[in-house]
């Protein structure tokens, strides 16, 4: 049964039906917009959002990333020097021991229902998160236990952590934190207790969604209301759903001018681009997100062997996998942060590859058959395979587990401690305190299960650093760490690229998982 997402209706939940055709009518007039932007936009998406409901779809995904961004926008973007640039909120200060962290919202935000961004909006949205059955989830997600959410005064926002917390200037800039999308707090009480709440939306974002048709798409158009109206030069965006594998049926489309714009995690469709003289390639990253290959300690004993982990790591040669299964395309990952970001680390190497050393390392050792859990994805299954044949070169037996990403795949398998080895993609990584302090041994959510007083030390040192010289200090010698402990290996920044059709303005090189579908324009000829 095909389920549709109609604006009309959902407005009419509200008691707003008059202003759905009002919001539409300005839809239609707005779509002269000044020379040289305006029009409609058709951009891909690799499979369906899920959903606008953070407990029913409690994860992010590239595809309702992009969706849900237009729909709701974020409280600050940041420049490429670090400094807050003001978007839906104005002002973030901190008290002196970094665990309350107010913000002050942009008074006149309103959503396409003219319902006002207020305080209450974050204190609704995240009283709801918080007590729900995912609260744990949602706390990982900003990294200091988040404790409640307040409203100091119709504006101000007060976020209380229950540790330091000293990301927040990069949390609430960060477009892949799904957490702070949420909807307007009216809309929100009179249905998030329906059972179609999950299809329903009422962000403050630039656009609002006309229809959402699972397995197809969804399609928006502009929110009359939005704040700051000159970056809204599309008329109609249609999110097209292009499924099944990336590099036939995305390609075809981009070909043929059937899609306008679309992100690519495929470094063949980058190479094939770069040919095509009606296409423009724009090369860039999903911020620090890279591939890597994880072990897991518990009850498996020859994982919890330090030097089996080193001799596994040796025997990988990571070079190799990005030249086959990543087309060339891919960065070679040492570490979390890439270069050019200013926590990474020099001289912090991961074991190079030498299988000479990987089977002096795993001599008396017996090391049986390991399983080798990985995505139900064509890039993800090859470097996989390629993994498989290096570890049998050392003598070591792989075999290959395929699943799907959800919580009945890999992910969930994961989390019981039931893929002793497993190939995923780690990130986004936005500041180094929020990132694998669950490698902490006595974490709950220490997915690698492993004991590391080594690992312990530095986790702690760096959630004592205060200031950036002092945090990329204890940041450095915490990778260093991981390279000699290992409880995985990175081997390439993840791929992101965006092929347009040539005169087409608004899209720059990727460097996050957001990729402002929604500042598309028509360049004037």
């Amino acid at each position: 049964m095909t389920i549709r997402f109609n604006l009309n209706s959902v407005l009419r939940t509200t008691g707003v039906a008059a202003f759905a055709v009002a919001a539409l009518a300005a839809s239609n007039v707005q779509a002269d917009h000044p020379a040289g932007k305006g029009g409609k936009f058709t951009v891909h998406m690799n499979r369906d959002i899920g959903g606008f409901d953070h407990i029913r779809v409690p994860q992010g995904g590239m595809g309702r990333y992009q969706v849900i961004h237009a729909v709701n926008g974020i409280p600050f973007t940041m420049d490429d020097n670090g400094k807050l640039i003001p978007n839906l909120a104005v002002k973030l200060t901190h008290s002196d021991d970094f665990k309350v962290w107010r913000m002050t919202l942009r008074k006149g935000v309103r959503a396409p229902n003219g319902k006002e961004l207020t305080a209450e909006t974050y204190t609704h949205h995240f009283g709801r998160l918080l007590g729900s059955r995912l609260a744990g989830r949602f706390k990982a997600l900003l990294g200091a236990d988040l404790q409640k959410v307040v409203a100091d005064d119709k504006y101000t926002v007060a976020f209380h952590f229950g540790r330091v917390q000293l990301a927040m200037q990069e949390l609430v800039s960060d477009g892949g934190l799904y957490i702070w999308y949420m909807n307007e707090t009216s809309f929100a009480k009179a249905n998030e207790n329906k059972p179609d709440y999950n299809r329903m939306s009422m962000g403050f974002g630039p656009y609002m969604v006309k229809s959402w048709i699972p397995g197809k798409g969804v399609t928006m158009v502009r929110n009359r209301n939005y704040w700051n109206p000159s970056v809204q030069h599309a008329d109609e965006i249609f999110y097209r759903i292009t499924t099944g594998p990336e590099q036939r049926g995305l390609w075809n489309a981009m070909r043929a001018g059937d899609i306008d714009v679309a992100w690519t995690l495929s470094g063949g469709i980058v190479n094939l681009a770069k040919k095509n003289k009606n296409l423009v390639v724009r090369q860039g990253h999903r911020k620090q997100l890279h591939f890597s290959i994880n072990f897991q300690t518990h009850d498996n004993k020859d994982l919890a062997d330090n030097d089996v982990r080193l001799a596994l790591s040796h025997a990988i040669n990571r070079h190799a996998i990005i030249k086959v299964a990543m087309k060339g395309v891919q960065k070679f990952a040492d570490q979390s942060f890439p270069p050019g970001s200013k926590w990474h680390c020099d001289n912090v190497h991961y074991p190079a590859y030498d299988p000479a050393k990987a089977k002096a390392l795993l001599k008396g050792k017996n090391v049986g058959s390991i399983d080798l859990w990985t995505y139900n994805i064509p890039t993800f299954k090859k470097v996989s395979i390629m993994i498989q044949a290096m570890w049998k070169k050392v003598g070591v037996t792989a075999n290959i587990k395929v699943a799907g990403r959800g919580p009945t795949g890999v992910v969930g398998k994961i989390v019981k401690g039931q893929t002793p080895a497993y190939m995923v993609t780690r990130g986004s990584y936005v500041h180094p305190t929020v990132f694998d302090m669950k490698m902490m041994s006595n974490a709950k959510d220490n997915e690698w299960r492993i004991k590391s007083p080594k690992l312990d030390a530095a986790i702690k040192a760096v959630q004592a650093a205060r200031g950036d010289a002092a945090i990329k200090k204890a940041h450095c010698a915490f990778e260093q760490a991981k390279t000699e402990v290992v409880p995985y290996m990175p081997f390439g920044y993840a791929i992101a690229g965006v092929v347009h059709q040539k005169g087409i303005g608004g899209m720059k090189a990727p460097n996050d998982a957001i990729l402002n579908y929604h500042n598309l324009y028509r360049i004037k000829k």
